[in-house]
């Protein structure tokens, strides 16, 4: 006989399931929004792209400081691995941060949540299923990018996706938070943009995170973004295995603490939210 507490726990394993089959439904029952985030995130890498071109000048003539910098002079391969995982990351990001409110506006937020588990299956459940979307535009804008300007690569594919696996762990965990913040206050999102647009800023999409002054850098080593493209180039470009590690096992960290940040936070919000009457407001 399985006890109650397991019976729950495969209970709360096929809810989980269910809420991912649903969000990636949605997602396949409107495929003008593949065709249009693709050429979206395509419009958003190639001006970045364009713009390390011409930085690097005529004949690649003002390469020098920044492989000094980088370590690299594979400036191409460095700003779209950089520009690609920030749009993946942000997108996952915002996503999960906003499942709740987007169930909200729906209405079909459920309104009782029993234990912590459901919490984190109500919130990251549905969520999954639509971060399928952003994960394979995400490798079609980086074929894309590949095939237009056929830059060099050296990669390691099991790192890089040993790498992908640890940075959607972190990802779903510092969306914790906000997503907390959301079902408590419901125009939240804005403030989650700004963290996104931050956390791009601050992760070294076209340049190494070296050249920010000191109190940004140590305010980059706190974001999950700066671990993952890190990695990436790691695996993709360096071919630095100890590096990847190493990336791997901050954003494990990562997941863990903001993970763990996220559910306390959920459940103060949730009685916040309880004891104003505000759950389903819409």
């Amino acid at each position: 006989m399985l006890s109650a507490s397991n019976l729950q726990i495969r209970g709360e394993f096929w809810a989980f399931l269910a809420l991912a089959r649903k969000g990636w439904r949605i997602d396949r029952r409107h495929p003008f929004f593949l065709t249009a985030s693709l050429i979206g995130m395509l419009q958003w890498v190639l001006p970045i792209v364009l713009a390390t071109i011409a930085l690097a000048g005529p004949d690649n003539a003002g390469l020098d400081n920044f492989s000094r910098l980088a370590g690299t002079d594979a400036y191409l391969a460095y700003s779209v691995i950089g520009a690609t995982t920030f749009l993946w990351t942000s997108w996952l990001t915002a996503e999960l941060a906003n499942n709740l409110r987007f169930d909200r506006s729906l209405g079909t937020l459920p309104t009782i949540w029993a234990t912590t588990t459901t919490r984190f299956v109500l919130i990251v459940g549905g969520a999954i299923g639509r971060t399928f979307t952003p994960s394979v535009m995400a490798v079609g804008t980086f074929s894309l990018a590949w095939a237009l300007f056929r830059f060099p690569l050296e990669p390691s594919v099991g790192p890089a996706l040993a790498l992908l696996v640890c940075s959607g762990m972190a990802t779903i965990a510092v969306a914790l938070p906000w997503a907390a913040i959301l079902l408590r206050y419901r125009e939240g999102y804005l403030v989650v943009q700004l963290f996104v647009m931050g956390a791009g800023i601050l992760a070294g999409i076209a340049y190494p995170v070296a050249v920010l002054p000191g109190w940004a850098q140590w305010l980059s080593a706190l974001l999950p973004p700066t671990w993952m493209i890190r990695g990436l180039r790691s695996a993709l470009i360096f071919s630095d295995l100890r590096d990847v590690v190493l990336a791997c096992a901050v954003l494990l960290a990562m997941a863990l603490v903001y993970g763990a940040a996220g559910l306390v936070l959920l459940h103060i919000m949730d009685r916040a939210a309880r004891a104003k009457g505000e759950l389903e407001w819409m």
